[in-house]
């Protein structure tokens, strides 16, 4: 199932990214930019819960369980980003507005503009769908090895008993 919501995960993340080259910031209400935001925190919030579920599975121990979980993690770490970048990029607008509105205030040109932080948010993003497609696989394949073991496990008969080395008793 976490292959699945991960390639869901994916389509997600390429509609917000078609969203966020769609319009620039300078253009895009607040509102609009606010739900953007959201929408990326969303999308974090759904791969480490993939993440935690799971790390909490017994296919996440093995060598490509691990390989899984470490795609997974760079999924989660890159939604994360996309949700900074862009809240700081709505940050930096109304710092900006504020500072327009004061008439005899020098503009201060410090770091990243707001079109440049949505420009590296949506390069991010851009990446996610291949990364989930990648963790997809590990998954997939994590869990079809687990479910293989887990067959062989239930099908192997029980060992037989000991015998007992001891006399029989006698009544």
């Amino acid at each position: 199932m976490t292959s699945f919501e991960l390639v869901e995960l994916g389509k997600d993340a390429t509609a917000l990214c078609t969203t966020l080259r769609s319009e620039p910031p300078s253009v895009t209400s607040w509102s609009h930019q606010v739900l953007d935001i959201m929408t990326a925190q969303d999308l974090a919030k759904r791969a480490l819960f993939l993440f935690l579920h799971f790390s909490k599975q017994p296919a996440c121990t093995r060598p490509e369980g691990r390989q899984a979980l470490a795609h997974l993690g760079r999924v989660a770490e890159s939604v994360q980003v996309v949700s900074g970048e862009l809240a700081a990029a709505l940050a930096r607008k109304a710092e900006n507005a504020r500072v327009a509105a004061l008439r005899s205030a020098k503009p201060v040109f410090v770091g990243p503009s707001p079109a440049q932080r949505v420009a590296v948010a949506v390069d991010l993003l851009a990446k996610v769908p291949a990364q989930c497609a990648e963790g997809a696989k590990w998954v997939s394949a994590a869990e079809r090895l687990q479910a293989a073991r887990d067959r062989a496990a239930s099908t192997t008969p029980p060992a037989p008993a000991a015998a007992s080395t001891a006399p029989p008793r006698r009544r």
